[in-house]
């Protein structure tokens, strides 16, 4: 029975086998584009539900779990880019000035930093 309720690691199909050190720095996983997009949307979405709420609902329990989430969303797409440097200081740049300001960060310019990041589309696997 204990067996069936310890949790999986879910791991993305795309990413490498191993994690390699850079500069110093092990990461406790391997970049993967896909990945930092995945959780740069899934922050997003919560982003854009706390924007819709009046300022006072913003506060109320239920809406600083959403905050909480996308702070930690902002944090795995910044852990999961550690092969771009630049796409993960912009990241990492706008997750702690949000932390620290509240400021929604603007999404449009790293959504371009991801893109730049992606492999040709010649360079992907078939399948």
């Amino acid at each position: 029975m204990a067996e069936t309720l310890t949790p999986k690691l879910k791991t993305c199909t795309n990413c490498p086998p191993l994690v390699v050190p850079r500069r110093g720095y092990t990461p406790a996983r391997p970049s993967c584009i896909e990945c930092v997009e995945k959780h740069l949307g899934a922050a997003y979405v919560l982003l854009a539900e706390l924007n819709d709420l009046p300022d006072a609902r913003r506060i109320e329990p239920p809406n600083l779990s959403r905050r909480l989430r996308a702070i930690g969303h902002l944090f795995e797409a910044e852990d999961e880019a550690q092969e771009w440097p630049e796409l993960h200081a912009a990241i990492r740049e706008a997750r702690r000035a949000y932390q620290s300001t509240g400021k929604t960060p603007a999404l449009d310019p790293l959504a371009e930093l991801v893109a730049a990041c992606r492999p040709p589309v010649d360079d992907l696997p078939l399948g």
